[in-house]
């Protein structure tokens, strides 16, 4: 554990993911220069010319060359921009009212310390639903590796007495600890990130009541953030 770095003064951040090609009308090639996070200059400009093809300007990323952008940055007019293309590649806002798909907006949490910045940010097919899963790990117990499901690849989990401690990104058998955390300040950290969800969900839910179709805004506003019913 001598090489496992504690996060303390966390915060999970709810993020959104706005992969580049969902929102571009034209198509045109990628950056030819290797990963997003090496050459973010290149990248970042594709991923803004594209979002701005779908009338989506203003946003940042939370890191360079990443595709996550905060929930706390929306205005009114992006987010349902944002959505209008999302509902349209679901297939129509009719998906919403479907008994048997909950529909969630692709996301996460993002970890983030005031001293070292983004440490964890959601993996590949993660959605904001992914709440659930940071809900198991405040009060996980167990002394064995257990997947925390970001997407993938997803971290490991396990408590060392008083932490808890996780891997870094990964889809091994023999995971690595990377992180510990106290499980109260994850806690803490979950309050917050569950406020502002709700919070963004209230944004959602009057764009939603303004679609020509019969939902219930608010039950489905919620769903989509990824909240459940009872909080945490």
């Amino acid at each position: 554990m001598s090489d496992v770095v504690e996060l303390s003064d966390i915060q999970l951040i709810p993020v959104l993911e706005l992969a580049p090609m969902t929102f571009s009308t034209v198509d045109h090639p990628s950056p030819e220069n290797g990963p997003a996070k090496k050459h973010f200059e290149e990248w970042d400009e594709y991923w803004r010319n594209s979002l701005a093809e779908a009338g989506i300007t203003g946003l940042h990323p939370i890191t360079p060359g990443s595709w996550h952008v905060a929930t706390d940055q929306f205005t009114k007019t992006q987010l349902e921009a944002f959505l209008q293309v999302i509902f349209e590649e679901w297939g129509g806002v009719d998906v919403l009212n479907d008994p048997d798909s909950r529909p969630l907006l692709d996301g996460g949490l993002a970890m983030s310390t005031a001293e070292l910045g983004i440490r964890i940010e959601p993996t590949c097919c993660s959605d904001l639903g992914n709440i659930a899963n940071w809900k198991e790990a405040a009060t996980f117990d167990g002394e064995v590796w257990k997947m925390l499901w970001i997407g993938h690849p997803w971290l490991y989990m396990k408590y060392e007495k008083p932490h808890l401690v996780l891997s870094e990104p990964s889809e091994s058998d023999d995971p690595a600890a990377k992180w510990k955390i106290m499980p109260d300040i994850l806690h803490e950290a979950l309050i917050a990130a569950e406020a502002e969800l709700l919070r963004f969900s209230k944004l959602i839910e009057p764009i939603l009541a303004g679609l020509d179709t019969e939902i219930d805004a608010a039950r489905i506003s919620r769903e989509l953030v990824g909240l459940e019913e009872t909080s945490f």
